[in-house]
């Protein structure tokens, strides 16, 4: 049976950033491993929404550059995305709106199951979503 990890916030920042050499040679190696199939990496919905939360507040990052990241990370077919079909749709609305990406992947899991948001935050009317 192969290694399976859930991936921390801090091994993906450290590999889009490079700030801390030790680390990203670390989580580079990581990633070839799961790439050759030696070891299985998951990550979970909150996860990506930590990263958007750290690269837009404390590393600045413009948005247009945290989705592009974001969609990149999604795009790696050697790691297990919790939720992928969401956050995907997620992503493109938190992209092409001025809405939270925790509310458009809330709306994108709402409508992936079928169901409604019920929420008093008036950005679900730009989703065209009705309680």
């Amino acid at each position: 049976m192969q290694n399976k990890y859930f991936l921390d916030t801090n091994v993906i920042l450290r590999f889009f950033l490079k700030d801390n050499q030790q680390q990203y040679k670390k989580a580079e190696e990581l990633f070839k491993k799961a790439e050759a199939g030696k070891i299985s990496l998951v990550v979970i919905p909150q996860i990506i929404f930590e990263i958007n939360y750290v690269l837009l507040g404390v590393y600045k990052l413009k948005k247009v550059e945290v989705v592009d990241l974001l969609k990149s990370l999604l795009a790696w077919d050697y790691v297990e995305i919790r939720e992928k079909e969401s956050l995907e749709e997620a992503i493109w609305l938190y992209q092409n709106k001025n809405i939270d990406l925790i509310d458009c992947f809330l709306f994108a899991l709402a409508k992936s199951n079928k169901a409604k948001v019920f929420s008093f935050d008036k950005d679900f009317k730009k989703l065209e979503i009705n309680a």
